[in-house]
């Protein structure tokens, strides 16, 4: 406990309501919590206990918790499978510990849970908030990119229930957690980053597809270990044994899941679930740029993705020029001097209601200051926004990082009314295909 205090702070800061029991023989108290000296000082059956010692003294603390009758252990100490033969032969008589007994446990050589509801986090930089709507539930076989990946969706307005880094899980799989966020009332978007199967146990890549194949919640999957490197990092990383590629194309074609392609995949996708509520039924795009230059550009981009960018048809062009003097209505619409006059949401909304439109991008970039001018401009965007959700497609915002400071206040802004933020057209692209992925083979599939 002494050495990482910051553990006690993810709960203790959280109001948990529940006991906490601190053992460590080297310190009295921290945080001016009684610390106890042995496991044996303990309650029996205490729900939760996180291990974090040397490998050398790890059997025998676990068979004490054992004894105890604990519930799950989260062991958080590294330096086994993954890490060289003494840890394998230490991890296989971990194992078999944990299979002989009534408890269950995460890791090793993970960071362990975050429950908001729980009011518990392994670190104290996760948000606080209770997560009521549209919530995520993440496992992980990484620590690292968990916790960068929770600490980036929460500055997106993004709100997890439930966090679960579980390292080379020797017991508790990937499995095992989509199963429960399936059945988690608080849980509507799942993740996952998944590098590989442990050793112990038969038949996981079958439980995986079946689990899967079940699955009835938008569930983004990135895997690690694709290639012959991959692989092998993969190895040292966790100690887990990467699968096989073909394993995975049977997963992801007969089950429902959505393959990430990047770690910023799942980070982009992730908002739009968060967010957009209707998904495109057609694989198109309305384009509203604020440069003539950055649309030719963003259209180059969206093709290449596999995402149409139509013509808005003559008819609907010919309402639209009725209205101004200046600019391209044929898709994208490049509009200049125009975004804070009242006709430019009713412009925008001819050209999202066009049945051949799954969906609609909107770039812009934060002003040097946000005066009244910008406040006009800034309504008219969301007044388009709420068009597109009239016409129940989906509406998502490119952002870039032009005006850092600015982009941030602008960010947080759009952010505060449910508007899905990205840094460039792609990335938002990117997110939007996979919305439509999921309404064309996950939806209409079932």
């Amino acid at each position: 406990s002494s050495r990482r205090p910051w553990y006690i702070k993810g709960i203790t800061d959280r109001n948990y309501e529940g006991n906490l029991y601190l053992v460590s023989s080297k310190e009295e108290e921290i945080f001016g919590i009684r610390c106890y000296e042995n496991i044996s000082e303990l309650p029996d059956k205490i729900d939760l206990s996180i291990i974090a010692i040397n490998r050398n003294k790890l059997k025998n603390v676990l068979e004490q918790c054992i004894e105890k009758e604990f519930y799950t252990l989260h062991i958080f100490s590294a330096g086994l499978g993954e890490y060289d033969e003494k840890g394998e032969i230490l991890e296989k008589e971990i194992n078999e510990l944990i299979d002989n007994s009534n408890t269950k446990a995460i890791g090793p050589n993970c960071m362990g849970v975050y429950s908001t509801g729980g009011r518990i986090s392994y670190s104290p930089y996760f948000s606080e908030k209770e997560c009521n709507d549209k919530c995520v539930s993440f496992v992980s076989h990484s620590g690292d990119l968990t916790t960068r990946y929770v600490i980036i969706e929460n500055n997106y307005g993004v709100g997890f229930s439930n966090v679960a880094s579980i390292g080379n899980s020797i017991d508790l799989g990937i499995s095992e957690f989509i199963q429960y966020f399936n059945f988690h009332e608080k849980t509507d978007i799942i993740g996952a980053y998944f590098e590989g199967f442990s050793q112990f146990g038969t038949l996981k890549g079958k439980k995986l597809l079946e689990t899967i194949k079940n699955n009835k919640k938008p569930l983004l999957i990135l895997r690690g270990g694709v290639s012959k490197e991959g692989k092998r990092s993969v190895r040292s990383h966790t100690g887990t044994i990467a699968s096989e590629n073909n394993i995975w194309d049977s997963i992801f074609t007969q089950g429902n899941a959505l393959k990430m392609e990047t770690y910023e995949d799942l980070i982009d996708s992730t908002i739009a679930f968060k967010y957009c509520n209707n998904y495109p039924k057609v694989n198109s795009l309305l384009l509203i740029t604020w440069s003539g230059g950055k649309a030719v550009i963003g259209v180059d981009r969206i093709i290449n993705l596999g995402i149409k960018v139509p013509e808005i048809e003559i008819t609907a062009q010919e309402r639209m020029k009725e209205m101004i003097s200046i600019g391209s209505v044929s898709n994208p619409l490049d509009l200049p001097w125009i975004g804070r006059r009242e006709k430019f949401p009713e412009i925008c909304k001819i050209a999202i209601n066009e049945g051949y439109i799954g969906g609609t991008i909107f770039e812009t970039i934060a002003p040097l200051n946000f005066d009244e001018r910008h406040e006009i401009y800034y309504n008219n965007i969301i007044k388009i926004s709420e068009y597109s959700k009239e016409a129940k497609k989906p509406f998502l915002m490119s952002l870039p990082f032009d005006n850092v400071i600015q982009r941030e206040k602008l960010k947080d802004k759009f952010i505060k009314d449910n508007i899905p933020v990205f840094p460039n057209i792609e990335r938002a692209a990117r997110a939007f295909r996979n919305l439509y992925k999921y309404q064309k083979y996950v939806i209409e599939k079932s």
